[in-house]
């Protein structure tokens, strides 16, 4: 990490951090606990914090259930929750996404610099819109063109990419598959991360975050609250945490030209599969935690969803 970067990062956890925390904006304060600063060996759940895929949503609903002390969450490679000085883990935790939409998602994060760290960061970094390290393709087309002419590929955090964004590269399947932080690559080690899948004692799909939910409550728990019933009329009653990082866009994915959608698919083999993976595996544990409390948690309809999710 350059020195530049570590100056900024400083800055964050100095400046802006101190500020948010004495300004006791709920937003800034919410986004603050998504991450652990520091390690948390004391954790009985590790978080595998997977940027973009509801992570900040997660952190908050577990802590209601089991106190945020006893969650470790950070964007790490998956291993280090093998670290024998996690004495007292329990739990592993994995939220896989739709890859192209997931691939969107970065992209705007970046493109809004709406969540408060970041934007600050970014800010001391000349990064922003304006400023003289702004570089960010200003358009998605155009930035997933950039990828597929020129990857920048590599070990370095956001921060030091020259775009200040992410790597779309088969993002989730390098999380999970990675040996050292911040690795950006072409191909990724797929057996690893599916090693590493199989793993998690908790996985979850962002685009059945209810579901997933009630599986976890379920696990944790023991027992299964009414909203988790898709077939009672208190389904409706949830109310679906989302932390957005003050994002928010029109569009989609599927609205990009066939040849952008293509590009992204190029760049995202692995996660596809890793995704058919878990959206498989978790259909099964919801079916086993189904027949154990006699409860229809996963309806047809958001299977059927699930399904054409995955198989594109």
């Amino acid at each position: 990490m350059n020195l530049v970067v570590k100056l900024a990062l400083i800055a964050w956890r100095n400046i802006w951090l101190p500020q948010a925390l004495h300004s006791r904006n709920p937003v800034d304060i919410d986004l603050l606990t998504c991450w652990d600063h520091a390690y948390n060996f004391d954790a009985k759940i590790f978080h595998l914090h997977t940027p973009k895929a509801a992570g900040c949503s997660v952190v908050s609903d577990l802590s209601s259930l089991v106190g945020r002390k006893n969650i470790y969450s950070d964007e790490r490679c998956f291993r280090l929750s093998d670290s024998a000085n996690f004495t007292a883990l329990q739990d592993r935790v994995v939220m896989i996404r739709q890859p192209r939409e997931h691939v969107f998602s970065q992209y705007q994060f970046c493109k809004l610099a709406s969540d408060p760290g970041y934007r600050s960061t970014l800010r001391y970094l000349r990064g922003l819109p304006g400023q003289t390290n702004f570089h960010l393709a200003n358009s998605f087309q155009n930035w997933t063109d950039e990828w597929t002419r020129s990857p920048r590929y590599g070990r370095y955090s956001i921060y030091e990419d020259y775009e200040f964004c992410y790597c779309p590269h088969n993002l989730q399947a390098s999380r999970l598959a990675c040996q050292n932080d911040n690795f950006c690559s072409a191909t990724v080690d797929l057996d690893a991360a599916k090693r590493s899948l199989d793993a998690a004692t908790m996985l979850g799909v962002t685009e059945a975050y209810h579901e997933s939910l009630c599986l976890f409550h379920a696990h944790l728990m023991g027992e299964l609250p009414d909203h988790c019933n898709c077939e009672s009329p208190d389904w409706n009653s949830y109310k679906e945490t989302k932390e957005t990082h003050g994002e928010s866009y029109e569009g989609s994915i599927e609205d990009m030209p066939a040849e952008t959608i293509a590009q992204v698919d190029a760049m995202t083999q692995q996660d596809r599969a890793i995704y058919q993976r878990g959206v498989k595996r978790f259909v099964a544990d919801v079916q086993k935690m189904e027949k154990r409390f006699g409860t229809k948690i996963l309806c047809q309809e958001r299977l059927k969803m699930l399904d054409q999710k995955a198989n594109y």
